[in-house]
């Protein structure tokens, strides 16, 4: 398993949520109490610039109603001194300005208050002043870093908690993770891991280990039962394969004792009778070794040693030899179709004659009457193909069964001759099979190219 990243692990995922957490939490406190603040100070601002317009609308009432411009300059004059204002403008009834000082043209920020001038019921005049909020701002700009610092603060001292406590939830696992880690790499069947603490990891490794135990015992059990299974189906296997050596060997060997027997005794027996018994007992015994080579090679198979040659020419050679011993009796028509370029190919020419001898046998005992046999070789990129197409009656039943060791459909035969064809084309990284044709059956056999 790929080691994990820092980013990955548990403890950094608490430290980084723990220190998003804070964050969040001390901005938005700070926000709040800066807002809060801000809006505190603005509405003392704004009753202190109320008072002060109040306190002119007052002094400035009988000199608007006279226009004693020199007594409006001295009250302009001195709300002026006053803590933030920096624009005071008197106007009468008529909206006309009877005094003004400060700048003609206001900030945004500047907070403007408007207070009428009475005289009982009716108004006289206007007062209009408007004070800088730089003293506001400026608080405020104190306030927002002093919040930052200590949002960073709590950053820090946030980030180290979460970094202890998550040492201190994490210790437990990266010690069981260390265990089971090794734990993985080890043959020995008596492991376990290390209870730690009490605690959650605890009963964790526990139960753990209780795991470890049972797959332990399960596996032991289970390697008895493997073994008892594969001693079951080794003796399976020499009782079904001395019952096929007894079974193929039983009926040559009556022959040749019964033509010992009457050659032996001569009582009565003619040189012809003695001639037939002694040819009796030659074909037995050839049959016998035939039987024995074949059981031979099955149980020990030749290493596969593959050259390049001529695919074809192997193939027509062992066609022209089949036809020229054993089609006596059959008289079978052979038809080849050989590929014209199959390329260079690399295979075990001893090999590749005994498959394609018992692929001709096979489809030669399929077919009661004379029949045609074809057979053909064909190239498809990596793969070199041997086909053996024969008109007898096909398969019957499942065709994966012919390739079982000592099974056969034929009265006489061991049941090894496909089984051999396919090891041999295992053996050659290829594979074997037979399908049906209308009439007859087709065995394709298959090789790689070149030798792996």
């Amino acid at each position: 398993m790929k080691p994990l990243r820092y980013y990955q692990t548990f403890r950094f995922k608490v430290v980084a949520s723990i220190t998003i957490v804070h964050i969040i939490l001390m901005l938005t406190l700070v926000v709040i109490v800066v807002q809060g603040q801000e809006r505190t100070m603005d509405r003392i601002l704004h009753k202190n610039a109320e008072s002060v317009a109040r306190m002119v609308a007052i002094a400035s009432r009988n000199a608007v109603l006279t226009e004693n411009l020199g007594t409006l300059q001295e009250i302009v004059r001195y709300a002026l001194h006053k803590s933030g204002v920096r624009r005071v403008r008197i106007t009468n009834a008529q909206r006309v300005v009877l005094e003004r000082r400060g700048p003609a043209h206001l900030r945004q920020r500047w907070l403007t208050v408007r207070h009428t001038i009475r005289v009982g019921r009716y108004s006289v005049g206007l007062v209009t002043l408007s004070l800088s909020r730089a003293s506001v701002l400026q608080q405020m700009a104190a306030a927002r870093d002093t919040g930052l610092l200590l949002t960073l603060v709590a950053l820090i001292i946030g980030g180290g908690s979460g970094w202890l406590l998550s040492r201190h939830l994490t210790s437990d696992l990266e010690g069981l993770m260390r265990d089971v880690q090794r734990l993985g790499g080890s043959d020995d069947e008596e492991r376990e891991v290390q209870v730690r603490r009490h605690n959650e990891v605890g009963i964790l490794s526990e139960a753990f280990n209780a795991m470890l135990t049972r797959l332990a015992r399960a596996r032991r059990q289970a390697d008895i039962e493997r073994h008892k299974q594969a001693e079951s189906e080794r003796l399976a296997c020499l009782t079904e394969t001395a019952a096929a050596i007894v079974h193929e060997i039983r009926n040559p060997l009556a022959s040749i004792v019964s033509g010992v027997e009457l050659l032996v005794d001569d009582r009565g027996v003619s040189d012809r009778e003695r001639n037939e018994f002694a040819a009796i007992v030659r074909d037995e015994s050839r049959r016998l070794n035939a039987v024995l080579q074949n059981f031979l090679k099955w149980t020990r198979p030749a290493e596969t040693l593959r050259e390049e040659g001529d695919l074809n020419a192997v193939v027509t050679q062992v066609v022209e030899m089949y036809d020229l011993t054993l089609n006596r009796e059959h008289r079978h028509t052979f038809r080849m179709e050989m590929a014209e370029a199959l390329g260079p190919v690399s295979f075990d020419a001893d090999q590749i004659r005994q498959v394609v001898w018992n692929l001709l046998l096979n489809s030669a005992d399929a077919m009661k009457n004379p029949g045609v046999i074809t057979v053909a070789t064909a190239a498809e990129e990596d793969w070199v193909y041997v086909k053996v197409m024969d008109t007898g009656s096909g398969v019957q039943g499942s065709a994966e069964r012919l390739f079982t060791p000592f099974y056969t459909t034929k009265s006489e035969g061991t049941g090894l001759g496909l089984s051999l064809v396919r090891r041999i084309a295992n053996a050659h990284g290829g594979w074997v099979t037979i399908t049906n044709l209308a009439p007859g059956a087709m065995v394709v056999f298959a090789i790689t190219r070149e030798g792996r």
